[in-house]
């Protein structure tokens, strides 16, 4: 029998990490595309070291580092080479312009990592294999059972079960001729 102290006093909720890691990833993913702009001019401008509102190939690979990838020398040139411009270093708008060419589209990049990391509850980079293949063939714009099985088989399971989605993701897009050239970003 419960006492009359019992019944006023709120039972805590369970905590479901999948269910909260939905609700911290959609409530980040809000404010980085709100903030995405004022992200990347901040990272610009920090690699800016001479001030003249211009990246040079350094200053290019440090801002990309910065945020997460990991290109080679070569695909930094390639990507200033790509805009011809005078002393080999670009403006803000056409940094922007490499970066979203490097990664295909940033949304598309962006959408998909958010869209698997919610299998992610720990942030290992690691979702199951099953449950992905389920997920890709219900939801969103569903593939088809071969077409989520190709996705799947560009990265390797690991003993328990698991893919890396972080790969997969870049593999897709570089496969698919979104990374036009730079594949290891």
């Amino acid at each position: 029998m419960s006492t009359a102290s019992e019944l006023l006093i709120p039972k805590p909720k369970q905590s479901d990490p999948v269910e909260d890691k939905k609700n911290f990833l959609s409530e980040v993913s809000r404010d980085w595309k709100f903030h995405r702009d004022d992200v990347l001019k901040e990272v610009f401008d920090m690699c800016d070291k001479d001030g003249d509102e211009k990246l040079a190939e350094k200053e290019m690979g440090r801002a990309l580092r910065f945020l997460g990838l990991n290109p080679t020398e070569p695909q930094i040139r390639d990507m200033i080479i790509e805009h011809n411009t005078p002393k080999g270093k670009l403006t803000y708008e056409q940094f922007v312009g490499s970066l979203e060419n490097a990664i295909g589209s940033w949304s598309m990049y962006e959408d998909l990592m958010f869209a698997f990391s919610v299998f992610d509850p720990t942030d290992t980079g690691f979702a199951n294999r099953a449950e992905l293949k389920d997920n890709l063939t219900m939801l969103g714009e569903p593939l088809d059972e071969e077409e989520a099985e190709d996705w799947l088989s560009l990265v390797e399971t690991n003993g328990r079960g698991d893919v890396n989605y972080r790969l997969m993701v870049k593999e897709v897009l570089r496969r698919e001729g979104f990374l036009n050239g730079a594949e290891k970003l």
